[in-house]
Formats: structure tokens, sequence, C-alpha cells
């Protein structure tokens, strides 16, 4: 199996869409943005292509969890990092390396 066999399997479609609240946040953190350009960001950097039905309700929760803001312009949605969101970005970013260190940990030792 290839590489990129590999990075389009479900196991790794499921993985990326575990993670797609974190990378709302981090891009969020970085500038407003409406959904459409978030699945354009991602796309761009991974090849992966979320599809609307993941990021909207995504996005959905972490308003309901006042972790991101909306505002609405006409017709377009844009969505902005509230001071929690910023927080959590906060955590993630001190604490990634130590969370890739015990996934690594764990999948070597299964």
């Amino acid at each position: 199996m290839s590489k990129s066999d590999i990075l389009q399997s479900e196991m790794a479609k499921d993985f990326r869409k575990g993670l797609l609240k974190f990378f709302i946040l981090k891009m969020l953190d970085r500038e407003n943005m409406h959904g459409y350009a978030m699945i354009e960001r991602i796309e761009d950097l991974s090849g992966w292509k979320p599809s609307p039905g993941s990021l909207y309700p995504a996005l959905a929760q972490l308003h309901a969890s006042r972790m991101i803001n909306v505002h609405i312009h006409g017709l377009r949605k844009t969505y902005s990092i509230t001071g929690k969101g910023k927080d959590l970005v906060k955590q993630l970013n001190d604490n990634f390396d130590d969370g890739l260190k015990a996934i690594k940990t764990i999948f070597e030792n299964l």
C-alpha cells in the first residue's frame, strides 16, 4: 500500500474528520472565514476536502460550545473565534508535540 493509498483510506478520513474542529479553531485563530473558504484551505493544505455535511455540523457544535461566533452578512456567514476558543488553541499549541508522542507510543505498543 502506497503512502497515497494510506492517506486516502477510510481510516485516515475518519481520523481527519475527528480533528476537524481543531482545524477550524486553528484557522479562525488566524483570520475570520466563511465555511467554503475553510473547506478550500484544508483541501489546499492536505488534499482532503471535508464535505459541507462534516464542516457545518462541526461549526454548529463549536458555536454551541461558545468557541466561535457567527456573523451574518447577507447570505454569507462568517465565523470568528472567541476568547474561549483562543484559550483552547493555546492549549493545543502548547501540548501538540506531547499529544503526538502519546499517540505514537500507543500505536507502537498495541
